[in-house]
């Protein structure tokens, strides 16, 4: 490797295009080479930033000695071009969600890489999203007591399955479901926000009623090890303005998050943490500091929460801690990768550019996750609780 990564990128479809874009501004990499089955799609890329273009990655590989590979194929269709550019000698991927659709799929991608001693990076976007690090901080920090049940909404219009990737949509979505493209997002995002906890258990139900050549919507509770419970729900039927409707809610034993990351009508975008009421003035000025560190820039306040209804009001005139951000987060389509570029020049897991936010997302986050979501659809197929 030398002072650049030399990069090829493998599909080109929304998010492929997206990363030449991106990659091709990073002083540290040189995109060298794009391949796409679709010839046009490939020259059209490869004429904006520079690189060389091919309908076959496996011809980009054996053309280019490359330092970094990133696959951005559909969801189905991952196993085999990341397999190639291991068995070719890349020693970096970094492959858009979900690793696989199958755990088979994802078990054999994550031995190519144990055998290669390769890194594998999984784009899990959302974990970048400053809002999204809060969330993991105030769940970690113990500022809501102990979390013990959550419900998490993540729902796109109708137009993405008919629409989204033009001609291709209804194939595409065919080849995916909510499960696969919205719930492995879920999935990360819970196992992140909670880890060490692990799922343990899981139970679905799923319909095919308006769409037909797709689940219209998954809708499952996970039970993990640790004793909590989430509800999980994701739907792309929904004739709505928006294009995606995303909301988080956690209980715990002494505090509420509520979390509007994409809202619907209505609903205005934010973040609220209503803390423990041990957390003293002091110790709440300390978790702002520590999150404006990260990037995060919240509120800290201190509020009597009275929404009166007759005899009874929320709060009972106390003064409670919180942490509060009104507005969307600021995530984008690449906000992980830039992270994960630090990661593999830096070699390691935690660069700079990431700290106190736990490793980076790699292929045995990818296959836990896999593995989750296998469970969520085997489970509303057969109607049975299902271990995972």
């Amino acid at each position: 490797m030398g002072n650049t990564l030399a990069t090829g990128i493998i599909g080109l479809g929304i998010l492929g295009s997206e990363y030449a874009r991106f990659l091709g501004a990073r002083p540290e990499v040189r995109v060298v080479a794009v391949a796409d089955v679709r010839p046009e799609a490939a020259e059209r890329v490869a004429a904006e930033i520079g690189a060389a273009a091919y309908t076959d990655f496996r011809e980009m590989l054996r053309r280019h000695a490359l330092d970094l590979a990133v696959v951005a194929t559909p969801d189905p269709l991952h196993r085999e071009p990341t397999a190639a550019a291991l068995e070719a000698g890349v020693p970096n991927i970094i492959q858009e969600k979900p690793l696989a659709t199958t755990v088979e799929d994802a078990e054999a991608i994550c031995e190519a890489v144990e055998r290669r001693r390769a890194r594998l990076f999984v784009n899990y976007a959302n974990r970048a999203n400053p809002l999204d690090v809060a969330s993991r901080y105030v769940i970690q920090e113990g500022l809501l007591g102990r979390v013990v049940y959550g419900e998490v909404r993540l729902d796109d219009n109708i137009c993405v399955p008919r629409q989204l990737w033009g001609g291709r949509s209804q194939e595409w979505a065919a080849g995916s479901s909510t499960a696969h493209f919205l719930l492995s997002h879920v999935v990360d995002l819970l196992r992140w926000y909670f880890a060490p906890a692990e799922v343990r258990q899981v139970y679905a139900i799923s319909q095919r009623e308006a769409l037909g050549y797709t689940p219209d919507v998954y809708d499952a509770y996970l039970t993990f090890d640790s004793g909590l419970k989430v509800r999980v729900k994701a739907e792309w039927i929904k004739h709505i303005d928006e294009l995606v409707e995303f909301y988080l809610c956690f209980s715990g034993s002494e505090g509420t998050l509520v979390y509007n990351k994409r809202p619907g009508f209505g609903t205005a975008a934010g973040w609220r943490a209503n803390l423990s009421r041990k957390v003293a003035t002091g110790e709440l000025l300390r978790h702002q500091e520590a999150l404006h560190a990260r990037g995060v820039n919240v509120g800290a306040l201190l509020h009597r929460p009275d929404p009166a209804a007759g005899q009874l009001a929320a709060g009972g005139g106390e003064l409670v801690p919180a942490l509060e951000f009104r507005g969307l987060g600021g995530q984008t389509l690449m906000s992980l990768v830039g992270h994960l570029v630090d990661a593999i020049v830096e070699g390691t897991l935690t660069p700079r550019s990431w700290q106190h936010n736990g490793p980076l997302p790699t292929h045995l986050d990818g296959l836990k996750q896999t593995q989750v979501v296998a469970a969520i659809i085997r489970s509303a197929e057969t109607g049975r609780t299902v271990e995972v």
